[in-house]
């Protein structure tokens, strides 16, 4: 009896045990269960982030490839444009050149020479659209230029260029080779300062050599900048912005500035430091830029007198008549002894437009430098330079950035 009782007891307690394994297994499985649906969830919504991310990705390739075309074809557009805006302004002025060559009447001269001025502005707004594209002009000096004549070429590039008033710089000369783009920075420079100060103030122009090379110090009468406009300012100099990048209305003369002082080596700063007021633009040429002069020749030197009078009639105070344009004449070709005409008078430049003061002020202007408007070039050699030096297509390789 109690055997039986004792194996009964036995056997119950192995069953409970039987029970209670199993229970526990199936809770284990349970559990297997759970974690492997966790982990076919965990995989399948990776699987799903992955092809997003990868549908994100491939729709962000698509987009900048869009962008760049986009991007490629207004930079193409523009250089085409600006090319051959640039090409048409020039045969404008070869045009205006020989019509100056023939003209007598003073009257139909002083408007020649306004038309003239309008040219040479409108080529130098094209240059600065190619140079933003990546575009240099080509080099149009074969001996080196004064850094006075580099600053009164840029000078006749420039609508109020009566109020510019130069010193010094006959003496130190700039290599051929970084004479336009020189005479670009500055002209960019000299239309900022008269852009932003008043009308009846003249803009200085002062050039003198220092130990690591030359100075030239453009000082305004204007209000100044504020600190922020300042930094900005030079932001667009010391950046690499390209022409898409600055906005629908851009500002693009400090931008090719910079780009030309990173391609040829100078350095340009913008301060508050003007003797005037204003605001003072300084730009730097170092040695590797300068050079010896081809020659010293006499025309190198301001002289206080007027140009050689050519027959025209006197002024009613008994004055010496005004000098007739000859700023297309290399100094070989004149008689006598060169001399430069001095540049018109700040008050010149606000006084009424008369044929005789057009004549007087833009010879004033044009006669002291010596690139390709100051020379006597043959139309069809420039006809042809000017097609090979602006194509209208360009090789789909070539960048916008350019190494400045």
């Amino acid at each position: 009896m109690d055997q039986a009782i004792v194996t009964a007891a036995s056997a119950v307690a192995v069953a409970v045990a039987s029970l209670l394994w199993v229970r526990r297994l199936r809770r284990q499985l349970r559990a297997a269960r759970i974690d492997a649906a966790r982990c076919r969830s965990v995989a399948e919504e990776h699987a799903v982030r992955t092809r997003a991310a990868e549908e994100r990705a491939a729709a962000a390739r698509e987009d900048t490839a869009y962008e760049r075309e986009q991007r490629d074809a207004v930079l193409a557009a523009f250089e085409t444009v600006a090319g051959n805006v640039h090409a048409m302004a020039t045969v404008q002025l070869q045009t205006l050149d020989g019509i100056e060559q023939q003209l007598t009447d003073p009257e139909l001269m002083g408007e020649v020479m306004r038309a003239d001025h309008a040219a040479a502005q409108m080529i130098r707004k094209a240059q600065t659209l190619l140079v933003m594209c990546g575009i240099w002009p080509a080099r149009r000096e074969s001996q080196p230029v004064s850094l006075f004549d580099i600053v009164r070429g840029a000078q006749s590039r420039i609508l109020e260029y009566g109020r510019i008033e130069v010193h010094g710089g006959q003496q130190l000369h700039v290599a051929a080779p970084a004479a336009e783009g020189l005479m670009h920075a500055v002209a960019e420079l000299l239309e900022n300062a008269t852009d932003f100060s008043p009308s009846s103030a003249p803009v200085a122009v002062s050039i003198r050599e220092v130990g690591a090379g030359a100075v030239v110090q453009i000082d305004d009468a204007g209000l100044g900048m504020p600190s922020d406009v300042l930094e900005q300012a030079l932001a667009r100099l010391r950046g690499r912005q390209r022409l898409v990048d600055l906005g629908a209305m851009p500002k693009l003369g400090l931008a090719s500035v910079g780009r030309w002082s990173r391609e040829l080596g100078f350095s340009v700063e913008l301060s508050d430091g003007s003797a005037h007021g204003g605001t003072r633009a300084t730009l730097f040429v170092p040695h590797g830029l300068l050079t010896e002069g081809a020659g010293a020749e006499p025309d190198d030197v301001v002289e206080e007198e007027p140009a050689e009078v050519i027959s025209a009639p006197a002024r009613a105070d008994g004055e010496t008549s005004l000098p007739r344009r000859r700023s297309r004449r290399r100094p070989g070709e004149e008689t006598g002894e060169h001399r430069r005409p001095v540049v018109p008078a700040p008050a010149a430049a606000t006084a009424d437009w008369s044929p005789q003061a057009a004549r007087a002020s833009v010879a004033g202007v044009l006669a002291g430098t010596e690139r390709g408007r100051a020379r006597v070039r043959q139309a069809r050699d420039q006809a042809d330079r000017t097609a090979h030096e602006f194509p209208p297509e360009r090789p789909r390789g070539h960048t916008e950035e350019g190494p400045r």
